[in-house]
């Protein structure tokens, strides 16, 4: 399953879906999005009043990195994980796609809160950011990144529908997520001295007796679990830890 033809088609199936819903809008088939904008505090109290509404389902699409690379302020970060611990407490299930990246920028702000009974997904890279609140209202990033930098309120039913699908695409495409705490899958059990030994995906894959689609696949999963982004952080993570 190639997950960058996926990132790849996912965004061209928003764009397509975003032009067909200005579309309906100009014709008044649809309700148009709302367009929030303002201080960071205030668009937050809105999404957190949005999320306070969620009895069923979140579904997400996010990278924590983007926060980051846009300076939203600490205490903007730490809200959004905080409604969904919420939504999880008032028996709401919650699964977010995000990206390694985003994985490993979390550990500051734990806004993919698959350690809080969540359930969450990572691909190598997301397209957009989005929430999907019960399937009926959706919260898009103006700029597909951050929603500090402003975001729409879309409640058109087939513009959603269509988000749901992204997700549930990318969700499939994803590799789960296991806690740090738990214990090494014991089918990445032997790839991880492997890696940590510095050896060529061709000897790998010789000693181990897969190919190299499937060793590729299983150090992206052990990237992952670790919670790092190289081969060579996951040696020293490894370490850190006392798996090796």
């Amino acid at each position: 399953m190639d997950v960058a033809v996926g990132v790849s088609t996912a965004l061209e199936r928003l764009d397509e879906a975003l032009d067909h819903h200005r579309f309906r809008v100009q014709r008044r088939l649809a309700p148009p999005a709302q367009l929030i904008r303002g201080r960071g505090c205030e668009m937050w109290n809105v999404i957190a009043d949005l999320r306070r509404g969620v009895e069923r389902e979140f579904l997400g699409i996010d990278d924590t990195s983007w926060l980051v690379e846009n300076a939203v302020p600490e205490r903007i970060q730490l809200r959004g994980p905080a409604t969904l611990r919420a939504a999880l407490r008032r028996g709401a299930a919650v699964r977010q796609v995000t990206s390694r990246r985003g994985l490993a920028a979390d550990r500051a702000t734990g806004a993919i809160v698959h350690r809080e009974g969540g359930q969450a997904r990572v691909l190598d890279r997301v397209p957009f950011k989005v929430s999907i609140l019960d399937r009926r209202l959706a919260v898009m990033a103006v700029d597909r990144t951050v929603l500090a930098n402003g975001f729409a309120i879309i409640s058109d039913r087939l513009l959603v529908d269509t988000l749901v699908t992204l997700h549930r695409d990318l969700w499939r495409r994803g590799t789960r997520i296991d806690d740090e705490s738990g214990q090494l899958p014991p089918h990445l059990a032997p790839v991880l001295p492997l890696l940590a030994a510095g050896e060529t995906d061709l000897v790998a894959c010789r000693k181990l007796g897969i190919s190299d689609r499937s060793y590729s696949r299983r150090v992206r999963e052990l990237l992952t679990f670790l919670g790092v982004q190289s081969r060579f952080q996951a040696g020293a993570e490894a370490n850190r830890r006392g798996l090796l």
